[in-house]
């Protein structure tokens, strides 16, 4: 029962690292904050025996420190890469396949895996935005309540950035404003 209440303290800190993270605008903050999100969110579902959902963080651990230092570079990884990554994924979901909940924590990974192979923090969190809604629903069922609320938590603050930041609505409201060129 201690590590249910351990789990769940995790998982506040979590939150603000994820929260804070996707404010950021440059993909190399980005990766340092995904990096120590899923170090974190890793514990907690080891601690609730959510041994997929652990494996796949281990996993996008690895993966974050690679792309970190692709961007350290400025380039862009090769399809073979993320392939691998995708693959990585899928295959921890394979040996930790518990139930059809598991292929939440897949979902969430494929989308992961995309997202942070973006050269932009716009793109990136276009991406992102369908993981958190996948992990809550694998949360759920883990009864990682914590991660559940950071997940959701994240969903929200992705779409403020995404509007905040990235400008979404700005965009399409001037697409729309702007005279087609068939007006006289």
């Amino acid at each position: 029962m201690v590590e249910f209440y351990i789990a769940q303290g995790i998982s506040v800190l979590t939150a603000l690292t994820a929260v804070i993270t996707m404010q950021m605008k440059k993909m190399r903050n980005i990766l340092l904050g995904q990096i120590t999100a899923n170090i974190l969110t890793a514990s907690t579902y080891f601690l609730l025996g959510g041994f997929s959902g652990a494996g796949i963080c281990l996993i996008a651990i690895v993966q974050s420190i690679v792309m970190f230092f692709y961007e350290r570079k400025e380039k862009q990884p090769h399809f073979a890469i993320i392939l691998l990554f995708i693959l990585l994924y899928v295959a921890c979901s394979i040996v930790y396949y518990n139930s059809f909940i598991d292929v939440f924590s897949a979902s969430a990974a494929v989308f992961f895996a995309i997202s942070i192979t973006r050269s932009k923090a716009s793109s990136s969190r276009l991406w992102y935005a369908f993981n958190p809604l996948c992990w809550v629903i694998y949360d759920a069922h883990t009864k990682a309540y914590g991660n559940l609320i950071m997940h959701s938590a994240i969903f929200i603050f992705t779409f403020i950035a995404m509007i905040r930041v990235d400008g979404i609505f700005k965009r399409s409201q001037q697409n729309s404003e702007e005279p087609s060129s068939n007006e006289e």
